[in-house]
């Protein structure tokens, strides 16, 4: 919370700082692969064609996980805010953007039975004698690096209302993933066989994913110049 409050201070001294820059500013808001995400946005230095963005948003979703011989049903949640230094080089409403984000990301796993039965690494296990298998994804960066393009004519334009998009990428580091077994009421032998292979799963998963660094950033929204 400490973090996200700087974070938050320091994004409205960013636009305050710039407020007298120029006249050209305008307010949107779009939605993609971060979620809903209200933006702002203003020329800070017109003789470079650069310009500022700050956005914060985020979503919730559910779904599910199954990539091994168990299925998960997955929830996710997923904060962000961040600024932008957006560069026209054609004076126009394509830009280059380069800026920082503060990520807030929860995710969670549940192991779902089949027929009573949890399957790992090819073990089954009576459902009605285990409280569960959940897990959670950590090792996430808070604070990543954005790099991306768009286009946003609004600040270039005399209309009022415009389409915009853009489309880059934040590295996030790679996600890891940890897996707890719940009140295992089965036999001794089978409770360290389960954990075991839960902790095979647990590998096999963290395999899966370990390459998903960087997190896409694509959003269409519109944007109103005032």
């Amino acid at each position: 919370m400490k973090k996200l409050l700087i974070s938050s201070i320091a994004s409205l001294a960013l636009v305050s700082s710039v407020a007298n820059a120029t006249d050209e500013q305008a307010v949107g808001v779009s939605i993609g692969t971060i979620g809903v995400d209200a933006e702002y946005s203003r020329i800070v230095m017109p003789e470079y064609n650069l310009a500022v963005r700050v956005s914060t948003g985020g979503f919730s979703y559910s779904g599910d996980y199954t990539d091994t011989d168990t299925k998960y049903d997955t929830d996710l949640s997923l904060f962000n805010l961040g600024a932008t230094l957006e560069y026209h080089p054609f004076n126009s409403g394509f830009y280059l953007g380069l800026g920082a984000f503060y990520q807030n990301s929860s995710y969670s796993l549940d192991a779902t039975s089949s027929n009573g039965k949890y399957t790992f690494d090819g073990h089954e296990y009576d459902a009605s004698k285990l409280g569960g298998v959940s897990g959670d994804v950590y090792g996430l960066n808070h604070f990543v690096p954005y790099l991306g393009i768009g286009y946003d004519d609004s600040l270039f334009d005399n209309d009022n209302l415009f389409f915009t998009i853009k489309a880059g990428a934040w590295y996030q580091d790679s996600p890891k993933v940890n897996l707890t077994v719940h009140d295992c009421q089965l036999g001794s032998a089978e409770c360290t066989q389960l954990e075991q292979d839960v902790a095979k799963e647990e590998q096999d998963i963290n395999d899966d994913i370990k390459n998903y660094k960087w997190w896409p950033v694509i959003q269409i929204g519109i944007s109103y110049r005032f």
